[in-house]
């Protein structure tokens, strides 16, 4: 509140006025003051104003606004002059303390008469609203969410055996998945946090709004394992490094979402891997679940903790790829792998490089991951599988699919590992097929027939065969641009692009892999073991992989019989196929 109007000259001395230079609003806002007084403050002060006239000015100030703290906030006067001391003016006048004048007097503050330092001018309220304002605003998002978090940590603590900070985040497997999730050495900060209240609300506190279990580094569960870090993040839930005390050995511990759908799926993952298992060689192909166990409505499952995915050594590569001869060693394990899954009928369903992890950062020996999607022959329970870039076309058209669609991805990756980028990435999946019949032609008919998703992306024709919908060969482009300059000629809004692919099998794999150019963007050339007979070894291999008829694809147990694998170097064009496949595009 400021003291009221006709009281100001009883407050300041010409001394104190002085002290308002540029610490008043725009001059504009005084342009209806007395002349005096404008002249005054338009001036900062320096306009010369008789002694003894300030408080008539003010007084003059007939519009009665209220003026900023700032303005009061004025150094104190010598004792004994002709006005009483000023003090603290900028903190006391909201509180109404000067006491009002008599007789001639003047206003005096009723708490004091002494001298006192003043605010720095920085540390004002006003200044902190006005010209700090956004430098307030972090002050108080830091320390409302510093509040929250401490606030997240003892609602935890509430309903845990003394346990300390609190951390969360989720994985796709129980291994470092390294490129796919961030891999951080704290809990605490991979999680987001609520407050105490919030967490009551899930599962009494031990679970996040996402369903997620809240992980407090260095708690035990079932009195054996200690938790240490967090290892990755995924859409089932978490994964954390933890030391297994009965073992003395670190491992790698999937936490599943606290909710029905996520545990059903987790139920069969642990199924399909205890029957893995049981086979003598599982551990040489699939990564190992030691143990498994329910904990405060989460299920548990407990792998042994292996190093970097597939997809980490490509961007250790800047994703120039790694040689012919990697690519060997990778693709022999991973047809070893798929052979084994085949002879358990077992649909792996999310092949690719994010879940293939090597066992040691140093060797090339490595482990097949995430069984979360995956499923028996028998019982296949999604249509929507596969990761995009990885998907094999009769998933992509909705037909019925099986072990095959494994092989597709595995055909996809050996290229990627190659190159170091994927061979079809697609942005959708209109998009992704059409990536394919760059590179393979159109499907053939009775592909397209079966699908129940055919007609999204393809338009049959009278002879019975397909046109991509998205294929935009001259005549369509032709006809595009036509309706797009109508469009335009009616809107004011630009034209959508018109996707431009290339023509059927045009898009060689042979260019692709710079067969005969020495590898990829020839960084291969002459290296040894990158020959063009060489290229034509692995380029035949991977068409026979990558056939469009699942029941013509190559099977693993076929691919570990080329000679890819037996190391022999066969002539040009000399390269026999395992199989019988339809005439396609030139690799």
């Amino acid at each position: 509140m400021r003291p009221a109007t006709g009281q100001y000259g009883q407050l300041c001395t010409s001394n104190q006025l002085s002290n308002l230079r540029s610490r008043v609003p725009a001059a504009g806002d005084y342009e209806n003051k007395p002349a005096q007084l404008q002249d005054y403050l338009l001036t900062g002060g320096t306009t010369a104003v008789p002694a003894g006239q300030h408080h008539q000015l003010l007084q003059a100030d007939s519009t009665n606004r209220s003026y900023p703290l700032s303005l009061y906030n004025l150094p104190a006067a010598n004792a004994g002059s002709d006005y009483a001391v000023l003090h603290r003016v900028a903190a006391n006048v909201n509180q109404n303390v000067i006491a009002p004048s008599g007789g001639g007097g003047c206003g005096v503050l009723a708490s004091s008469t002494s001298s006192s330092s003043f605010r720095e001018c920085g540390s004002r309220p006003v200044f902190k609203l006005t010209v700090e304002l956004i430098k307030t605003y972090k002050v108080i998002n830091e320390q409302y969410y510093k509040k929250k978090r401490r606030g997240c940590v003892t609602g935890a603590e509430s309903g845990a055996n003394g346990s300390a900070s609190v951390g969360g985040g989720a994985g796709g497997t129980g291994v470092n998945s390294g490129s796919t999730v961030a891999v951080t050495s704290s809990l605490e900060d991979a999680n987001p946090q609520q407050s105490k209240r919030e967490k009551r609300l899930f599962n009494d506190g031990y679970d996040d709004q996402n369903h997620d279990y809240i992980v407090r580094p260095g708690e035990f569960w079932i009195d054996r394992y200690q938790a240490d870090s967090l290892i990755g993040k995924g859409s089932f839930g978490l994964v954390v490094k933890a030391l297994d005390t009965k073992e003395d050995a670190h491992v790698a511990v999937k936490i599943i979402k606290n909710k029905p759908a996520f545990l059903r799926q987790a139920r069969v993952e642990v199924g399909l891997l205890e029957l893995m298992a049981k086979q003598p060689d599982c551990k040489n192909f699939v990564v190992n679940l030691r143990h498994h166990f329910s904990f405060r409505n989460h299920l548990f499952l407990v792998f042994d903790l292996l190093s970097y995915n597939l997809y980490d050594l490509l961007r250790n590569t800047n994703f120039r790829g790694v040689s012919l001869n990697l690519t060997r060693k990778f693709a022999q394990q991973l047809c070893n792998g798929l052979a084994f899954l085949s002879r358990l009928q077992i649909i792996h369903s999310d092949l690719k490089p994010e879940n293939i992890l090597l066992v040691n950062p140093k060797r090339s020996a490595i482990r097949i991951i995430d069984f979360g999607s995956s499923c028996h022959v028998n019982s296949r329970i999604y249509q929507y599988i596969q990761s995009r870039f990885y998907r094999s076309p009769e998933v992509l058209v909705g037909m019925q699919y099986g072990l095959p669609i494994d092989m597709w991805s595995l055909g996809c990756i050996l290229v990627e590992l190659h190159t170091g980028e994927p061979l079809f990435a697609g942005h959708h999946e209109a998009d992704q097929l059409m990536r394919l019949v760059e590179v393979l032609g159109i499907p053939p008919p009775e592909l397209l027939d079966a699908g129940s998703k055919t007609s999204k992306f393809f338009e049959r024709l009278a002879d019975g065969t397909y046109r991509p919908l998205l294929y935009s060969g001259p005549e369509q482009q032709q006809a595009a641009a036509a309706a797009a300059a109508a469009a335009a000629a009616k809107s004011s809004r630009p034209p959508p692009a018109v996707p431009a692919y290339q023509p059927p099998a045009s898009r060689r794999l042979r260019d692709i892999v710079g067969a005969d150019s020495g590898g990829p963007g020839g960084r291969r050339a002459d290296e040894a073991g990158h020959s063009p007979t060489d290229y034509q070894v692995f380029l035949d291999l991977v068409a026979q992989m990558l056939v469009y008829e699942p029941r013509s694809r190559m099977r693993p147990e076929a691919a570990l019989q080329h000679k890819f694998f037996r190391g022999a170097t066969a002539t040009s064009g000399s390269a026999q196929q395992q199989q019988k496949q339809r005439p396609g595009p030139a690799f």
